[in-house]
């Protein structure tokens, strides 16, 4: 069963000036920590070092009034054709990065921090060694905002989603920031013969467990990036999809079996508990467990 992972500790920016406060809901996932962040800033110039002691990964989601944007230095704004949200920002570990705003009420950002070496274990030898150690600025690139959208819905609603889930997303986010375009576009068949059915295999018997991306590349022998790729090139869902297509539908024959509380189906189907795999179930479906089983039985 996936666990509220919110990180308990408030969170704070280095070096803040007119930041009047910071609302903060995190998850971790694949040890990134992920935050959805809301900046409520006094009007006019504001700023703060974007920076930590680890690698800082930070989306812009939504702005409201005026304009915001990332600065190596202070006083020299960044070159920009758009001043729209949306945009990326990467920053090493330590590399004072500045986040500058003028005008703006209040800002909804993603961010994510993580270990440098991190990056190695999730992406493999599609790491790209030379994107690692620079800067990247106002970087506008719809994957990776549709992945940020994503990740900061699951830190405002915990225990919506799967562990899959967040560590696919998070897979994909940094695959698309930290590897070269040839490397995602080779071995575009998908999963070799074997490799697929270790993966099957592996889903079968661990369906009801908390189980991870990580643990299921390994299966294939391949890293978190290639796995989640090519897993889905080969049956056309990522691996989160997949597990949960078949849990809701192991679900649905408990259900029409009739002999276990709705309460103890969720739990033997691998969910948090009742109100989780109500929500769970009624997305896929479109009817509550309990509306599921009622018009089943007409």
């Amino acid at each position: 069963m996936e666990k509220d992972t919110r990180d308990p500790q408030p969170f704070e920016f280095r070096s803040p000036r007119g930041v009047r406060k910071i609302e903060s809901h995190s998850r971790n996932w694949n040890g990134i920590t992920v935050r959805n962040i809301v900046h409520h800033l006094d009007h006019g110039k504001v700023w703060h070092d974007i920076s930590s002691r680890e690698t800082t990964v930070a989306i812009v989601l939504e702005q409201i009034g005026g304009y915001a944007e990332p600065r190596l230095n202070l006083n020299r704004p960044t070159p920009r054709s758009r001043f729209d949200a949306g945009h990326a920002t990467f920053v090493p570990a330590d590399m004072p990065v500045w986040g500058y705003s003028d005008g703006i009420r209040s800002v909804r950002e993603l961010r994510m921090s993580f270990p440098p070496a991190l990056l190695g274990s999730i992406l493999g030898d599609e790491l790209d060694q030379a994107k690692i150690d620079k800067p990247v600025l106002m970087l506008y690139d719809d994957q990776i905002t549709r992945c940020a959208a994503l990740l900061a819905d699951e830190c405002r609603e915990p225990l919506i989603g799967s562990r899959l889930y967040g560590e696919n997303l998070t897979t994909a986010l940094t695959a698309a920031l930290f590897t070269s375009r040839k490397a995602t576009t080779q071995r575009a068949q998908g999963l070799s013969r074997w490799q697929l059915r270790q993966a099957m295999d592996y889903l079968e018997d661990h369906m009801m467990q908390d189980i991870s991306l990580e643990e299921m590349a390994k299966v294939a022998g391949l890293s978190q990036s290639q796995f989640a790729r090519l897993f889905k090139v080969s049956t056309g869902m990522p691996p989160y999809k997949w597990s949960l297509d078949a849990r809701i539908k192991r679900a649905q024959e408990l259900l029409l079996l009739g002999k276990e509380s709705i309460s103890a189906i969720a739990i033997q189907t691998g969910f948090a508990d009742q109100s989780h795999f109500t929500k769970t179930f009624r997305r896929a479906t479109g009817a509550t467990p309990k509306d599921w089983q009622r018009n089943r039985k007409l």
